[in-house]
């Protein structure tokens, strides 16, 4: 059974699904999936000027856990980090602590590591929803200045 992630983002009226790679990175999917035994409810921050890309963190857990940063990547299945810049439109790293990094387009020009591997992947038709929400997290931050939240849980089918 496919197992699938539901996202969700204040102000924003659709709600995009998010396909869990289990074959090419079991253990961080397994991770993500049984901390999502309840939802994630998670703050972005995107920097503008890396492109189509922002980042969200959820409250992180009690208890110290190992985190992914661009200085020192959590390594996946791959054994070797993915620059910013050759994350696909769709991909969502996972560098632990409850936080998660969208690449939401194509304009993405950061030669950085990403902090964590690709752990999931919107599906084709939801990319245009899937951009529209990364602008709208675009527009709070630089325009607005007003928080939108996200909320990411299981798909419950």
């Amino acid at each position: 059974m496919v197992k699938r992630i539901l996202i969700e983002w204040e102000g924003f009226d659709k709600k995009v699904p998010a396909v869990l790679l289990e074959d090419e990175e079991p253990e961080i999917c397994k991770e993500v999936w049984e901390a999502l035994e309840t939802s994630w409810k998670m703050w972005p921050w995107h920097t503008t000027s890396t492109g189509d890309f922002y980042s969200a963190q959820a409250r992180p857990p009690r208890h110290p856990v190992a985190l992914g940063s661009q200085a020192t990547p959590r390594m996946g299945k791959g054994g070797r980090p993915l620059f910013l810049c050759d994350l696909k439109p769709g991909s969502l790293a996972y560098p632990g602590g409850l936080q998660i990094s969208f690449a939401y387009g194509d304009d993405n020009t950061e030669p950085l590591p990403a902090k964590g591997p690709v752990f999931a992947r919107v599906p084709d038709e939801y990319l245009k929803d899937f951009y529209e929400a990364g602008r709208h997290v675009w527009n709070a931050q630089y325009r607005t200045h007003k928080l939108v939240t996200i909320n990411v849980s299981r798909e419950e089918k």
